[in-house]
């Protein structure tokens, strides 16, 4: 059960990250920059549980893993909504 929150928790802070950033597709309009900071604490509280679940370099990883997928798929899945990909 805490692997599956602690990997909710960084799958919900890339996903925050992604939406702040300019070139994202999902809103219309990015998030404001103020809203950053609140994803990289979510961020480190997330690498911190990794952390604590595994031994740290395992943890470590896992976070890469997992922020990997989510900053390599959400483009693409923004093209699949969209169409665009057709």
């Amino acid at each position: 059960m805490t692997y599956l929150l602690t990997g909710l928790a960084t799958l919900g802070a890339g996903l925050f990250f992604y939406l702040t950033l300019n070139n994202q597709q999902w809103l219309k309009q990015p998030l404001s920059s103020r809203c950053r900071p609140l994803a990289l604490v979510v961020l480190v509280a997330s690498v911190a549980g990794w952390m604590f679940l595994m031994d740290s370099k395992a943890g470590f990883f896992a976070v890469l893993v997992v922020l990997m997928l989510v900053f390599g798929t959400l483009p693409l899945l923004s093209l699949l909504k969209t169409g665009e990909g057709k």
